[in-house]
């Protein structure tokens, strides 16, 4: 049960921390004149950096879902369980993922990025910037909707970005 209220916006003009701003620019090279940038030429080298607090959902249609394809190893510490292979809306707790679902299906009905500002409060506070970046599997893919999200989350409560992790994933080793 979450203690306060869940608040996300999508941020349209703001200053925005340098890892956002720089993973922006990475996609901006990538992306073709019409379409989205491939999955595969996004080199993890790129944003090394941010590995652990990135991950890629593949995009189902009818019914729409997200399917968690890699899940951060920064992100899966600060989070009750790896969501890893599951889709969205099997995260915990419920009523936080269903928010999650619905602002990436405003970001596949954009087909374009989106940085949104989220902040609720679960087992700790949450308030952290979250970037959707669409992706194309293939240049035969359709470009106009995307087939993968890379997803980034940049914590507002740490001056680098990063979460504060409360489960030892050494356990999964």
């Amino acid at each position: 049960m979450l203690n306060n209220a869940y608040q996300s916006s999508l941020i349209e003009t703001a200053p925005l921390p340098e890892d956002i701003t720089r993973l922006l620019r990475i996609w901006n090279d990538h992306k073709p004149a019409d379409g989205f940038p491939l999955k595969s030429e996004m080199n993890p080298a790129d944003y090394k950096n941010f590995l652990g607090r990135i991950c890629i959902l593949e995009i189902q249609q009818k019914p729409l879902d997200f399917i968690f394809r890699l899940y951060g190893s920064e992100i899966s510490a600060a989070s009750p369980e790896d969501l890893c292979g599951k889709s969205l809306l099997e995260g915990t707790p419920r009523e936080v993922y269903r928010r999650h679902f619905d602002e990436f299906e405003s970001a596949y009905e954009a087909a374009a990025p989106q940085v949104w500002h989220v902040s609720y409060e679960a087992e700790e506070p949450y308030d952290y910037y979250r970037l959707i970046l669409p992706l194309a599997e293939d240049r035969n893919s359709s470009t106009k909707t995307p087939r993968f999200f890379l997803n980034f989350c940049y914590s507002l409560n740490s001056p680098q970005g990063t979460f504060h992790t409360y489960r030892d994933l050494s356990d999964n080793i």
